[in-house]
């Protein structure tokens, strides 16, 4: 590895890659901008450099500003379309090669392969993915909700008893408004 920071003004891209890429490991690790700069330029150190903590803070941004790039929808489409193009040509050559070797071990490896890679080509198309369903009625209208409440003994009373559980609801209302730990809380 190369000592970094032994001049001022701009370092050389190579040394600047060098840099990024240590900063990057670090910040990988979990380590903040103070943290950085204190392992870079310390006596801990294997090889200190000259830098300020706010130029840690530019170089991290710069390394966050890289990744941000190297996962836009862009580039990730680009990666998903050449990762389907390397598994079908594995399917390709799998199941040609086993397809050569289909009296021997040999082949039922390269069959192996081949379903494993038609797998893997399946998941980066999105097959795999959940379906949304739809209920309907007939006629695609919606679907009507029935709620059946189970049976309360009470709904099976005849009239005059009916009448009678009433009033005994009310006398019993009645005798608790009237009594006197009531009386104190309306007064309280």
């Amino acid at each position: 590895m190369t000592v970094l920071g032994m001049g001022r003004g701009r370092r050389p891209e190579a040394e600047l890659t060098a840099l990024r890429g240590r900063i990057e490991t670090l910040l990988l690790s979990g380590l903040r901008a103070a943290e950085i700069h204190r392992a870079l330029t310390g006596p801990e150190s294997p090889h200190p450099i000259s830098l300020s903590e706010r130029q840690v803070r530019a170089h991290i941004a710069a390394v966050e500003r890289g990744w941000a790039e190297r996962a836009s929808r862009a580039r990730l489409e680009a990666d998903r379309g050449r990762a389907i193009a390397q598994a079908e040509e594995t399917v390709r050559v799998a199941t040609s090669r086993s397809a050569l070797n289909a009296r021997s071990n040999i082949g039922i490896g390269y069959l192996n392969a081949a379903l494993k890679a038609q797998d893997q080509l399946a998941r980066l198309r999105g097959l795999y993915a959940p379906t949304q369903t739809e209920l309907s009625g007939p006629a695609a209208t919606p679907l009507g909700l029935t709620l059946t409440l189970a049976d309360h003994p009470a709904e099976h009373l005849a009239p005059d008893e009916e009448a009678r559980r009433l009033r005994q609801l009310a006398t019993d209302l009645l005798a608790d408004a009237e009594t006197p730990e009531n009386e104190e809380e309306e007064e309280g």
